[in-house]
């Protein structure tokens, strides 16, 4: 069993990634008009870039209009899309922020089929584990 420790992070190249309007609508399945639309009412932005030239987006932007795709297909209005993907982003965050300070150490189990436990630090004397296996994801509790 392999263990590694991590520090979660955002690697320091993907505020560089810039995609087209094309590949964006080849990516998310988004046409450009819709694209072009929901950046006049404000649910996305291309990044600013010469005058006249194609839409450019960034990384995070390609992640926001996947996420409202994906609740426009489940059958949300646009606005409400755009709501609980930004609530969804808030989510995220929350949750980086959470293992980048508590995720100690993590032990591969299986690396075939991904299992593992995370060692999520102790309370009340116990040692917490967040654990993925065959049962699925859950906590479990052991002796110091």
């Amino acid at each position: 069993m392999k263990e590694a420790k991590h520090k979660m992070h955002k690697p320091h190249f993907i505020h560089d990634i810039r995609i087209g309007i094309g590949d964006m609508c080849k990516i998310t399945g988004v046409t450009g008009r819709q694209l072009r639309y929901w950046e006049e009412r404000g649910y996305i932005k291309s990044l600013a870039d010469e005058k006249n030239s194609a839409r450019k987006y960034s990384w995070e932007m390609l992640y926001k209009v996947g996420s409202i795709k994906a609740f426009i297909d489940e059958g949300y209005t646009l606005a409400k899309a755009v709501e609980k993907s930004e609530l969804r982003e808030k989510e995220m965050a929350i949750i980086r922020k959470f293992m980048a300070t508590n995720m100690h150490r993590v032990k591969i189990t299986d690396e075939e089929l991904l299992y593992g436990q995370i060692d999520l630090g102790k309370c009340e004397g116990k040692k917490i584990y967040g654990v993925v296996d065959e049962a699925g994801s859950h906590l479990e509790f052991g002796e110091e």
